[in-house]
């Protein structure tokens, strides 16, 4: 067993374990969550802004489009779930309009050598079933899918890391695919509240290793260097990556977490992603204006 599966099954044992009881209802706060959904929008909406500058094709622009009108759809807060289902679909059309152009090259290219290609296949029919559709909750299994859906919506990032053949893609992203998949087994142990819970605590580590990449890229691109970890603002992403970090070293904690607790680290992370999508937005800006 190799050492990322063996870190990935002793995570899950941990997450099952703590899956065994009812677990109490906790006070709702609104105003913590309403942060969560304005930093997630706000941060995507700044992105969209000049993701053409790596998505310039028409496709891509209707795209990008789409994903707009669906964060602008977003109008009542107290719809959480919801709320979160159509950033969730909304992200699947960005990382399509991204991936457009590199899987047609792609695939012309597998077409052209004969090739075949493992996880995930980068072609344009492949790109084209990332875009979350069905983001309209049923009333029933709410929180699964939630889950599902913040699950396929990383995948449509993951997607775009391989359709551009990112470099060590296998070593620096994969592995956040087991993690996110976890969600499938942890509803079918434990109560759907807790399941979104853990699931959802898995899923933060992998939106920070996936926006941060994205942060890297455009930097390099807009500075021809890699960035100092010891200068802000990058000292502070380095900060938060251990605090990323730091969710799952006691998945236990979140059996008996009171819901303020657990909305706070949500909105800690939402804001994470709100200040590394603003610095891609910004490099990106500046590439365009050069």
């Amino acid at each position: 067993m190799n050492t990322r599966f063996f870190i990935l099954f002793c995570v899950l044992f941990m997450c099952l374990s703590a899956c065994k009881q009812n677990r109490p209802v906790s006070n709702h706060q609104t105003s913590i969550r309403d942060s969560v959904l304005i930093y997630k929008t706000q941060g995507l909406k700044e992105f969209i802004k000049v993701a053409d500058f790596w998505g310039d094709d028409t496709e891509s622009y209707w795209a990008f489009e789409q994903a707009n009108n669906i964060l602008d759809s977003i109008t009542d807060y107290s719809k959480y779930e919801e709320s979160l289902a159509r950033i969730y679909a909304a992200t699947s059309y960005v990382s399509y309009g991204l991936s457009y152009v590199p899987s047609v090259l792609e695939a012309s290219r597998q077409y052209h050598l004969g090739e075949s290609n493992t996880f995930p296949k980068v072609g344009v029919k492949e790109s084209g079933e990332i875009i979350i559709e069905d983001f309209n909750l049923p009333s029933n299994d709410t929180l699964y899918n939630v889950s599902r859906l913040e699950f396929r919506a990383l995948y449509s990032m993951l997607y775009f890391y391989k359709a551009i053949n990112l470099e060590n893609f296998e070593e620096r992203l994969l592995h956040n695919y087991d993690r996110s998949m976890a969600y499938e087994e942890l509803y079918s142990q434990c109560d759907p509240k807790l399941a979104y819970r853990i699931s959802s605590i898995l899923n933060m580590q992998a939106w920070y290793n996936y926006i941060i990449t994205c942060a890297q890229l455009a930097y390099w691109e807009n500075n021809g260097q890699a960035a100092d970890i010891k200068v802000m603002p990058w000292k502070e992403f380095i900060e938060l990556a251990y605090w990323h970090d730091s969710l799952i070293n006691d998945i236990e904690q979140y059996e008996n977490m009171d819901d303020e607790t657990f909305h706070r680290i949500e909105a800690k992370a939402a804001y994470t992603q709100y200040i590394i999508l603003s610095h891609i937005a910004k490099n990106l800006g500046e590439l365009k204006e050069k």
